[in-house]
């Protein structure tokens, strides 16, 4: 399967009033063509930044570095900003967590979606009309001549999460990244766009970056999961080995995070303590403070990345051959029992 998305050793500060903050350390990450990656981690542990990143919409106070990176065919390792904006819109196109924010209040619907076709393909007026309302139709939205002609306050917040669908795909691009797109909305509405974007990555053959927080909200949608943490990748593997058969310790939080019907308890599930401050990076592992297996050398030295299999890389001291044995939490263990159970019985099936 060949790789749309190439990143290499991607490293990203931003200088501030008070210091340099390491927002991005050393992130490698690839995204298979045709596949949907979730990257899933808490606020400030370099999601949002990497992607980024990769299209060039960092400011003026961010310093980039990386030994490669690579978007479809383009090469972006030395990119400058006019190269950025030759792949945005047409390679890649971004959803934003908060439409009503990143839509302009100013402007009518339609114009807003046809912007990216009109930068890319020239139409004439008849042609970029019908192609908006065809991209308003195509991501659900009843009576798309009404919706072109509206203003964003004038649509409900799901209503606007499709315009900004819409507005991402009229371009044809090869891959939608998605930042948090269903964080402001209820449960049956982001079923709805989880659902909708899951339909077009099929009619479209695109390629989908999924950004949360939330290891529940992918659940059904990823072929693959990046877990972040204090701007690191700390876990990657197929989607089966993450829910199923997670290694790193913060992975084990986010999933007992997770409301289960399953598990017998009365309370909801946090990770203790919070993220490093990145304006300083803490010796040895940074999930150390918060993790109860930490071991000493997780105080003194970052743990390399272990191979658990060929799709799932784990970056834990935990994983070394010299580690004594370990427990995961119980809930974790009852997670690869069920894994099991449904493996046995689809074996014999």
């Amino acid at each position: 399967m060949s790789d749309i998305i190439e990143i290499q050793n991607l490293h990203v500060q931003f200088q501030e009033d008070h210091g340099i903050l390491h927002a991005v350390n050393g992130v490698d990450l690839t995204v298979h063509q045709g596949e949907t990656l979730a990257i899933v981690g808490e606020s400030g542990s370099g999601k949002s930044v990497t992607t980024h990143a990769l299209l060039g919409l960092l400011g003026k106070d961010a310093t980039v570095t990386t030994d490669a990176m690579r978007l479809a065919d383009v090469d972006l390792t030395h990119a400058t900003p006019r190269d950025f904006a030759g792949v945005r819109g047409r390679l890649a196109s971004l959803i934003f967590q908060d439409p009503l924010s990143a839509l302009n209040p100013t402007m009518r619907i339609g114009r807003q979606i046809g912007e990216a076709l009109t930068v890319w393909h020239h139409p004439g007026k008849a042609a970029l009309r019908q192609a908006v309302l065809e991209a308003i139709a195509d991501v659900e939205l009843p009576d798309p001549a009404l919706v072109a002609s509206k203003y964003p306050h004038e649509l409900s917040g799901g209503q606007r999460q499709r315009v900004m669908i819409a507005q991402a795909l009229i371009a044809q691009p090869r891959v939608l990244i998605a930042d948090e797109p269903t964080t402001a909305l209820d449960v049956t509405l982001q079923a709805q766009v989880l659902a909708l974007i899951q339909a077009q990555k099929a009619k479209r053959d695109l390629s989908v970056v999924f950004i949360t927080h939330d290891l529940g909200v992918v659940a059904n949608i990823a072929d693959r999961v990046a877990i972040m943490y204090a701007g690191q990748i700390v876990e990657v593997g197929t989607a089966t080995e993450i829910f199923y058969h997670p290694q790193h310790p913060y992975t084990w939080g986010l999933l007992d995070a997770v409301p289960d019907d399953t598990a017998d308890r009365s309370e909801l599930f946090t990770l203790p303590g919070t993220p490093p401050d990145m304006h300083q990076l803490p010796v040895g592992d940074p999930f150390a403070p918060r993790n109860p297996q930490a071991l000493a050398i997780d105080y003194q030295q970052a743990p390399p990345v272990f191979a658990v299999t060929p799709t799932h890389r784990v970056r834990s001291w935990l994983l070394d051959p010299r580690t004594p044995p370990y427990q995961p939490p119980v809930s974790i263990q009852r997670r690869w029992a069920r894994y099991a159970a449904i493996m046995k019985e689809a074996s014999h099936a």
